[in-house]
């Protein structure tokens, strides 16, 4: 790739001076320059050089190029999601990383064959696509699952011809990106054909899946491009369609929103999600993640909560908290002292009539155990604190009606 033939038409390139970063060129072009505070780079004498090869700039300084990481790719690219236009939070790469690694992925390349019915392929929902870092970040985990299979991209060509794809996002609710791709459409190919991973990225605004595609399709040649679709619509009716053209057993290995109104969509999501599941809910208020712990409660869903995590600058691995649904004492001994007084009062009075004392619950009133709930919200003693964001971990149990492991 780059390190032996060299940057071409295309690629993306970090200049560097004595050992500091200056900037990151756009997509190389010929005809285009790349202006710093160290002066201006034409394109044309990038294209041909080697990493860590010397270029000239206007001013005359020398500066090396080189292949840019992943979080400088991210950091210094250009974004249409920031904190300051709209409610939700970034993902930069130190939160993606996290977030990717609660997942707990082990991709295999070898452990799914659709023909003897084996370990079904990796397939994550991604709601909300933004940017594209947490995108890029996910299907760089899940990689190795699908090398060998033949792309349905031309990586050579890939940053100059992913303008014309992305553009078929606007077209139609559910305009995929790139036709290929899902796992279940593949019964009838070969084993060498079929994707093992598959990461599905929706967002209800085409702006930011084009966007996302160009980000993602941008970095080293687009190598990563072939494990991602890219879904323009609603979540909650990208899965029920999903389930309606699959059937109804889940197909979900993990599940990630990143939405302003996540609790909205959980309980869709749960239904597509498989046993041991993580369902991650990420957003910028604990209050938000307060209302989506609510909402499970409130449907009985089968989601155990494992960690709160709060994530920002200068949090290394975020910091815990603890948020747990709870009955203050003193509401349970006042419940308590009213569900006994209520019980002899029906007692005696079923004496006098000579009838069968009703249940105390009985009449649609609000069950004992809901009465009173209060939720407990606050960081984890010795904690470090500040950040900018929140994450939510929960796995999906087993219920009395699914003895399926997938």
């Amino acid at each position: 790739m780059t390190h032996v033939h060299g940057f071409a038409d295309g690629d993306c390139v970090v200049l560097r001076h004595k050992g500091d970063v200056i900037g990151m060129t756009t997509p190389l072009n010929a005809q285009t320059r790349t202006s710093t505070r160290l002066g201006n780079v034409d394109h044309k004498n990038i294209i041909g050089k080697k990493i860590r090869d010397v270029v000239v700039s206007s001013k005359g300084k020398e500066l090396r190029v080189h292949v840019p990481t992943i979080d400088e790719y991210i950091v210094m690219g250009p974004r249409l999601v920031t904190p300051a236009r709209t409610a939700l939070p970034s993902i930069y790469p130190a939160d993606a990383n996290l977030i990717t690694s609660l997942l707990d992925l082990h991709p295999d390349s070898g452990s799914f064959d659709p023909t003897s019915g084996a370990i079904p392929p990796i397939e994550i929902l991604e709601a909300g696509t933004g940017h594209g870092s947490l995108t890029l970040h996910l299907t760089r985990a899940i990689h190795a699952a699908n090398v060998g299979i033949p792309s349905a991209v031309n990586h050579t060509n890939v940053p100059r011809g992913l303008w014309q794809y992305a553009r078929s996002l606007a077209a139609g609710s559910f305009s995929r990106l790139f036709a290929m791709r899902t796992p279940a459409l593949y019964a009838d190919q070969s084993f060498e054909a079929t994707p093992r991973a598959i990461i599905h990225s929706v967002d209800v605004s085409s702006k930011h899946s084009q966007h996302a595609a160009k980000v993602v399709g941008g970095f080293r040649r687009g190598m990563y491009m072939r494990n991602v679709n890219f879904d323009v619509g609603n979540v909650s009716e990208w899965i029920k369609q999903q389930i309606h053209a699959r059937g109804p057993r889940p197909f979900l290995s993990h599940v990630l929103l990143d939405l302003p109104s996540s609790h909205a969509h959980v309980e869709t999501a749960e239904s597509a999600l498989r046993v041991d599941g993580k369902l991650v809910v990420f957003n910028p208020s604990i209050t938000q993640i307060n209302t989506t712990i609510q909402c499970i409660r409130t449907k009985r869903l089968p989601l155990q909560l494992e960690r709160v995590i709060e994530i920002g600058p200068a949090m290394t691995g975020g910091r815990i908290w603890d948020v747990r649904c709870v009955i203050p004492r003193a509401v349970t001994r006042e419940v308590d002292r009213d569900t006994t007084f209520a019980r002899q009062t029906d007692t005696d009075q079923a004496i006098k009539d000579g009838k069968q004392a009703s249940h105390p619950e009985a009449g649609g009133e609000e069950p004992q155990h809901q009465r009173g709930l209060e939720i407990v919200c606050r960081p984890k003693v010795g904690e470090r604190s500040r950040g900018g964001g929140f994450i939510a971990l929960w796995s999906k149990n087993r219920t009395c009606n699914d003895s399926r492991l997938y």
